[in-house]
């Protein structure tokens, strides 16, 4: 349990770093936040801190195991226990425990299911908080990612060896600390780059930082009353940017950032040029499905559709059919990045043996060929029948509560692969999650989580034999 206590403390000590910078406001900004903040920093710092000592406390034994529960559990208090901490603030804005827990929660999960638009941005320090999370969140989901989710029982295919593989002494936790520190100085120098590149389109110092910080990590948080359009062209133009880098395979965009040195020695990327082929077929979908010819309004839908695939689930210009919106939020991105959805991989494999069953069938005697590319398919059936079963759950829990089938299907859609302002595109829906009643926002809030855990980590979670074992 020593390092399951040491992930928790590192944590812990992440969201005190991310309350820094919002205390700082509310005290200069004179908001009435200070309190509030201050008391999460002290808690975060006294649990995290507690969590160290408690590990160094413990006897150290030789590792006998994978430590690949260990990190699943680590994994389940991160997203379950860490938003408890990480709800002081908002607390103290007059939220309740449970408003307050699922606020962090679509923060810390990218999901960006706020309970109420406007109210999200009308402190400099909540916009700050909430963009700092999901940056926090999506650097989570990176380590965890390539840690743990390459390999063939979670992405079908056998790949090449992974940067962060577990050698045959070490443990999946030493793969994701290892995968976090690699990858951080490259995701903030990424943001930072962000950043200045906001800054240069004219956004002001603020909303720039709160921009970088939430589009990096594919949460699709704009802090103005008319989204990211309001900031002008150039500022939709850095916006598309940063989630497409936050999108495609980030093991890809940390060997180029780093020139190839260290672990990022080459590796087959299928997912990057697939997604970058995919924007503007999906464009054009999304400017047929508006049924006006009108030509001016197909730039706006390349942003929709770098939107859409990244998960970041917010829409300029018009609106297109919801069920080609749904379906590409589905899609998601690469494995390795910070979006959410079914993932670009997955779906590659799955048309990779449907090419090889349709090559079988018209030429019979290739199925004694020998040196076909080797595909481990029952990873992705798991992981989709999975996404099915929590999509279709989600949608009759929330049919159940009485809003119509249009409403709920996008509502389970946006949860689950983590596209919150997704919902919007309901009809006569906005972004704001308070119109839904509060039991149903705490399933919905466990529907986030299981969009960031991966479906067949999910499932782990209630599997007597794996814990046993």
């Amino acid at each position: 349990m020593a390092p399951l206590f040491r992930v928790l403390g590192f944590a812990l000590f992440a969201l005190a770093i991310a309350m820094l910078a919002p205390l700082a406001l509310t005290v200069a900004m004179d908001e009435p936040d200070t309190g509030a903040f201050a008391l999460g920093l002290f808690l975060a710092v006294f649990v995290g801190g507690c969590c160290f000592l408690v590990s160094k406390s413990m006897p150290r034994q030789r590792l006998a195991r994978s430590g690949f529960r260990e990190l699943v559990l680590a994994l389940a208090l991160f997203w379950l226990a860490v938003p408890c901490l990480a709800a002081l603030p908002f607390i103290g804005r007059g939220f309740s425990f449970v408003n307050g827990w699922f606020e962090a929660v679509s923060a810390l999960t990218t999901t960006g299911a706020w309970l109420s638009e406007p109210f999200a941005r009308s402190t400099a320090s909540g916009m700050i908080y909430r963009a700092s999370l999901q940056w926090i969140g999506g650097l989570a989901s990176l380590s965890t990612a390539a840690a743990v989710f390459v390999r063939p029982e979670f992405i079908g295919i056998q790949p090449p060896t992974p940067p962060f593989a577990r050698g045959k002494g070490d443990s999946y936790l030493r793969a994701f600390a290892t995968a976090t520190k690699t990858f951080a100085p490259v995701y903030a120098s990424l943001t930072l780059l962000s950043y200045t590149g906001f800054l240069f389109a004219g956004v002001p110092v603020l909303e720039s930082a709160t921009l970088a910080l939430s589009f990096m990590a594919t949460g699709g948080f704009a802090p103005a009353p008319g989204g990211i359009e309001s900031f002008g062209p150039g500022a939709v133009g850095v916006g598309c940017a940063t989630m497409i880098m936050a999108a495609i395979n980030f093991v890809f965009v940390a060997r180029w950032a780093l020139q190839g040195r260290g672990r990022f020695i080459g590796s087959n990327d299928r997912e990057t040029p697939t997604f970058l082929l995919l924007i503007l077929p999906l464009a054009l979908v999304f400017w047929l499905s508006l049924g006006d010819r009108d030509w001016s309004l197909f730039p706006a839908q390349i942003g929709n559709a770098v939107s859409l695939m990244s998960t970041s689930g917010f829409i300029v210009g018009e609106t297109p059919a919801l069920t080609v919106l749904l379906v590409t939020s589905a899609i998601g991105g690469a494995a390795v990045s910070t979006a959410g959805g079914i993932k670009l991989l997955r779906w590659l494999i799955t048309f990779q043996r449907a090419g090889q069953e349709l090559w079988q069938l018209t030429h019979p005697g290739g199925i004694l060929q020998k040196e076909r590319p080797l595909v481990f398919e029952f990873g992705v059936w798991i992981h989709t029948i999975a996404f099915t079963i929590v999509l279709a759950a989600l949608v009759l829990t929330v049919a159940f509560f009485g809003y119509d089938l249009e409403l709920a299907a996008a509502t389970a859609v946006a949860v689950v692969t983590n596209a919150g302002p997704l919902v919007a595109a309901a009809p006569e829906a906005t972004t704001d999650f308070v119109l839904f009643a509060e039991p149903l926002r705490v399933l919905l809030a466990l529907g986030m989580i299981a969009g960031r855990l991966e479906l067949v980590l999910l499932l782990l979670l209630f599997d007597r034999e794996f814990w046993a074992g």
